[in-house]
Formats: structure tokens, C-alpha cells, sequence
């Protein structure tokens, strides 16, 4: 009895090898399959971004129209912060390689009476010991055109909403980010269409500028 059990091991090792090994190229070929269907969707998600950002482009006030009718961020939104993001072109948002590392917002303005920049950027960074840490491009005001950092509205005070790319430690100033990636940059049509923003800004769309956007910018999702 011992020889035949002992005749049997090399058996059963060369049967569990003739099933793992098919499995484990089945295993790598579906791993193959699956890389390049992600591929594949973050093609196609580049392009529907890009074809989305040029639309956008030529909406007068779309982004505006956005933010005013979302129900958080437009609490912090002054009416002098109105103003200014008539001229707002266009916003982006990529997440760094892996959504865990970070994230970069992305806005881009026409020429206008406030400040110099055609582009604002704000960073998030997760560093490997686990601490967030936030930069941002520094805004070139025109002379005597920077915001207060906190504005009375009615009975409240709030802040600027330009004052969130100095904030950097400050809890809002998250909230604002996750906001914008997670909920208002995903599906920015939905609050568009909410209905016509207050006539506070119409002045603010006079003054749209005529000149034609340029083709999509590279820099997108994904």
C-alpha cells in the first residue's frame, strides 16, 4: 500500500499542473483583455471631454450659469466674485496617474478688467506619508482689484471664492475641491439647465468677449 500511495504523489502533481497552467494563461490573457479595454475607454473619455470642452467654449457664461445654480457652491460665491467668473472659459479637472495621488483643477479665463492670468491651476497631492498637501498659482491682480477675503453678504459673511486658491489648510477649502471634482466637473449640464442664473450677472454676459476659443486644450480627464 505504501508504494502504490507513493506512486500516486507524482500523479496528482503533474494533474495540478495540467489544470493550474491553463488557468493561469486564461488568468493573464483575461488581465491582457481587460488593460486594453481600459485603454480603449480612457480613449474614448479624452475625446468626449475634448469634444465637451470645445461646446462649452462657445456657450456664453455656461460655467457661470454652473456654479450659481449649484446649491453649495453658490453660497460662496460673492457678487463681485459674480463678476469675474463671467469670464471664465473653461474648467478642467485630472486626476493625477492614480485618483489616490492627487488631483489638478484647471481654469481658464478670457481677458478681463480683474486680474492678468489667462490660467489659475490648483494642485492636490497626497505625499507617500499620507499627508494632502495643496499649491496654486499665484493670482496677478490688477491694481486695486483683489477681493477682501471675507465679503458681507445680506446678514452673513462669506468668503471670496477666489480666496479658495490661497486656502490651503483650511477645511472649506477641501470642500470646495471635492464639490467641483466629484459632483458639479462630472455632469456640469444638470445645473445649467436648473434654470436661468439670477439677473444679478446679465451685466457680466454683455461684456462676453467676441473672440473665437481656440481648439480643445490637451489637458483633460484620464
Amino acid at each position: 500500500c505504501g508504494e502504490g500511495r507513493a506512486q500516486e504523489g507524482p500523479g496528482l502533481l503533474n494533474l495540478g499542473a495540467l489544470i493550474v497552467d491553463p488557468l493561469e494563461a486564461v488568468s493573464a490573457q483575461a488581465d491582457r483583455a481587460y488593460l486594453r479595454l481600459e485603454r480603449r475607454f480612457r480613449r474614448m473619455h479624452r475625446l468626449h471631454l475634448a469634444r465637451r470642452s470645445f461646446i462649452i467654449q462657445n456657450i456664453p457664461g455656461f460655467w457661470v450659469t454652473a456654479f450659481l445654480n449649484h446649491p453649495q457652491l453658490s453660497a460662496m460665491i460673492s457678487l463681485r466674485d459674480e463678476d469675474m467668473l463671467c469670464y471664465l472659459m473653461n474648467l478642467e479637472v485630472r486626476e493625477l496617474r492614480h485618483s489616490r495621488t492627487g488631483c489638478k483643477f484647471k481654469f481658464r479665463f478670457w481677458s478681463n478688467p480683474y486680474f492678468q492670468n489667462k490660467v489659475i491651476m490648483k494642485e492636490y497631492e497626497c505625499r507617500a506619508s499620507g499627508r494632502v498637501v495643496s499649491i496654486a498659482t499665484r493670482i496677478r491682480w490688477h491694481r486695486g482689484q483683489e477681493p477682501p477675503a471675507l465679503v458681507h453678504r445680506n446678514r452673513d459673511t462669506v468668503r471670496s471664492f477666489f480666496s479658495w486658491f490661497s486656502q490651503h489648510s483650511l477645511p472649506e477649502a477641501d470642500r470646495v475641491a471635492q464639490i467641483i471634482k466629484d459632483d458639479l466637473w462630472p455632469n456640469p449640464l444638470q445645473y445649467y439647465l436648473l434654470g436661468d442664473r439670477p439677473c444679478r450677472a446679465r451685466g457680466g454676459l454683455a461684456r462676453w468677449p467676441t473672440e473665437a476659443p481656440s481648439r480643445p486644450y490637451g489637458f483633460q480627464s484620464g
